[in-house]
């Protein structure tokens, strides 16, 4: 047989008034193709996707002439999905590096992730993502579980890097949008990002559970390292209480769509209920999340079906892959500060301690934090 040549990889980058970001971190971006392509010879692309920023932006851009950039500028500005899915399909070769504009990425960052994918039930591989400028972990594995009809997947965990068996395989519930590798050919099948969640949050969740329950596989390589500014973008531009809302609507859709199993289903009609009747109390705004995901119901539904139709695992047995994830002894879960900085000694340990090339002052916040809309039923 012929060995199968290297894979290529388009790098898409969605933007809007990223100007200051880009000229931070593209060169970063940049410099990893740079390595990757003199490595194995494969072509390699950068498109960076302005969302209809109405700034200088794309005119800076294309004066810059980075190498390997293209620009694709979108005249209205609609949102993280759909701005990702017009890079989905503009990109030209076998794998999507899906990266956020404030993202700097280690030189030998691509090397590992696309290792993964010579496994043909590979959908994506997410980078460890550590907060720019200290050791302080941004994003990681995802587990996932089931409890009153809702999904829990803000619960983080990591490896110890030196009790891991080299050959192990480490499954995700979700690759961040903002760091992780697609295979472009099954990331086209599913058709991109769900746009019914735009404007922001709960898409690369709602996007790797289609791939799970499609049957394939969403990993996480803590051998690729990436830094996260944390720009807080949504949050300079949406107020706090409508940040929640359109979290929690979006959370709503996703189960509305993917949540098949019966006895999981009516759980969460029941859980729904009381958190209806409770913010009648504590006016928390869950009742305006549901009018908003109710008056996309009928899309929602017809979505429900054509999943029903293509699934091949079912939530249970979704769930019972991270249900054993969480069993393994070089695995450590995470959602507190003391936890965490229990991993981040042994990373220093094992493998030494990489930061970022600046400050993150702007960090702020988990990625893994709860909800607030839902805080107080004891669900994200």
């Amino acid at each position: 047989m012929t060995p199968r040549m290297p894979f290529s990889v388009s790098v898409v980058i969605p933007t809007y008034k990223g100007k200051a970001l880009l000229a931070r971190f593209l060169p970063s971006v940049v410099t990893a193709l740079h390595t990757y392509t003199t490595a194995t010879g494969a072509p390699v692309e950068i498109l960076v996707v302005d969302d209809g920023s109405q700034d200088d932006t794309v005119d800076w851009l294309t004066a810059a002439a980075f190498d390997f950039v293209r620009v694709l500028a979108l005249p209205v500005n609609r949102g993280f999905a759909p701005t990702c899915n017009q890079g989905f399909a503009a990109a030209r070769y076998d794998l999507i590096w899906l990266l956020n504009n404030d993202i700097e990425v280690m030189p030998d960052a691509l090397f590992p992730l696309v290792k993964h994918f010579s496994t043909p039930t590979v959908f994506a591989v997410a980078s460890r993502a550590q907060r720019l400028g200290s050791d302080a972990i941004d994003g990681a594995g995802r587990l996932g579980r089931c409890v009153r009809g809702y999904w829990k997947v803000f619960e983080g965990y990591d490896v110890f890097p030196d009790r891991m068996p080299p050959e192990a395989i480490l499954p995700t519930f979700a690759a961040s949008g903002g760091y992780s590798l697609f295979d472009a050919a099954k990331l086209r099948a599913l058709g991109g990002f769900e746009e019914l969640l735009a404007p922001f949050y709960w898409e690369d969740i709602e996007l790797c559970y289609r791939a799970w329950k499609r049957g394939w596989e969403v990993r996480y390589e803590p051998r690729s390292l990436v830094f996260h500014q944390s720009s807080a973008t949504i949050r300079s531009r949406f107020e706090a209480r409508a940040i929640e809302v359109t979290s929690a609507r979006n959370r709503l859709l996703m189960h509305w769509i993917h949540l098949h199993d019966p006895r999981w289903w009516l759980a969460h009609l029941a859980l729904t209920g009381l958190l209806l009747l409770a913010d009648v109390v504590t006016r928390r705004g869950y009742r305006e999340a549901f009018r908003q995901a109710w008056a996309c119901r009928r899309l929602a539904f017809r979505r429900r079906r054509e999943e029903q139709a293509h699934s091949r695992r079912t939530d249970r047995e979704v769930a019972a892959i991270f249900a054993a994830v969480r069993q393994r002894p070089y695995v450590k879960t995470f959602r507190k500060p003391a936890e965490e900085m229990a991993l981040r000694a042994a990373w220093a340990r094992a493998s030494g301690f990489r930061t970022g090339a600046a400050d993150d002052e702007a960090a702020a916040g988990s990625p893994f934090r709860k909800g607030a809309l839902t805080d107080d039923l004891g669900i994200e």
